[in-house]
């Protein structure tokens, strides 16, 4: 009985004194940022974007300073939100011995939530909108191509062991619309495609207009896209334009081409990101 009543009269002084201790070691200035294992940062100024200053984020094999083996190359729009994310899923199925691994680049502005909505329209929209005026800055998706083959594709090659013939891409909703303009304007830009609730509305649709002028003049195309999806996605902005361009591409029967789409059930415009990325990463980067 005093052992217990001792117990009973200590144990909350003990948690009291370890609660303060935890406080005092997590306030005021003892505090670290997080940081992500195996990641570099940098800058790049572009010429063809002007005056835009890029913040690339790198996401590296865990055994890349140990090793001489070239990686393939995931581009990542919205690297502000979507970088961190991709990076660790991409490592955990790595982990899992579920796709092969790959290095990680970021594409971000570092500048804030404001300004990196801002400038996401302007870089993957590749007109201004004759139907919606919501972005005054739209259209400028050609000079954001441009940056990307003519300056940070080399960049990231020389200072990176890359496999330059598989690089990817990934984007959802205008990074997704970004996705699927370079795949059918630019197709010799990336290898594979991971197009997630694309915002294909844009436009008037334009992106149909676009994948039809490239079948009127090729029959092949010899690429690998994972598109998805969320059941509760909206019609008029995703889901009917996915539809309408899946039902294009399948009908064109292009030589070469691995497609694969999905639609996520009870899922949003949102909520389907994780579980589509995580699909389409064991898609693209199968073993």
């Amino acid at each position: 009985m005093i052992k217990r009543f001792c117990l009973t009269l200590i144990a909350p002084i003990l948690t009291s004194m370890f609660m303060d201790g935890l406080q005092a070691q997590t306030s005021g200035n003892n505090s670290k940022k997080v940081y992500l294992d195996n990641t570099e940062q940098f800058s790049v100024t572009s010429d063809f974007v002007r005056g835009e200053n890029y913040s690339i984020q790198v996401g590296l094999p865990a055994d890349y300073s140990g090793s001489k083996k070239s990686y393939p190359v995931l581009y990542v729009l919205d690297g502000d939100k979507s970088f961190g994310m991709t990076k660790e899923i991409k490592d955990w199925l790595v982990w899992s011995n579920e796709i092969r691994d790959v290095i990680v680049v970021g594409i971000s502005y570092g500048q804030g939530t404001a300004t990196w909505w801002e400038k996401r329209a302007r870089d993957y929209t590749q007109y201004m909108d004759t139907v919606y005026y919501y972005y005054p800055n739209a259209g400028g998706a050609g000079n954001f191509l441009k940056f990307i083959r003519n300056e940070l594709f080399p960049l990231i090659n020389n200072k990176y062991r890359t496999i330059q013939d598989s690089t990817a891409i990934m984007g959802i909703s205008f990074g997704g619309l970004l996705c699927s303009y370079a795949l059918f304007a630019q197709p010799d830009l990336f290898k594979s495609y991971i197009i997630i609730s694309p915002s294909l509305f844009w436009n008037d649709n334009s992106i149909l207009k676009t994948e039809a002028e490239y079948f009127g003049k090729h029959k092949d195309l010899d690429k690998t896209v994972y598109m998805a999806y969320g059941s509760l996605d909206s019609k008029d902005w995703t889901i009917n334009p996915s539809n309408e361009l899946i039902q294009n591409i399948q009908a064109h029967n292009y030589a070469d081409f691995k497609f694969t789409s999905e639609i996520f059930e009870g899922e949003t415009h949102i909520s389907v990101y994780p579980i589509a990325l995580t699909h389409g990463l064991k898609d693209v980067f199968k073993r």
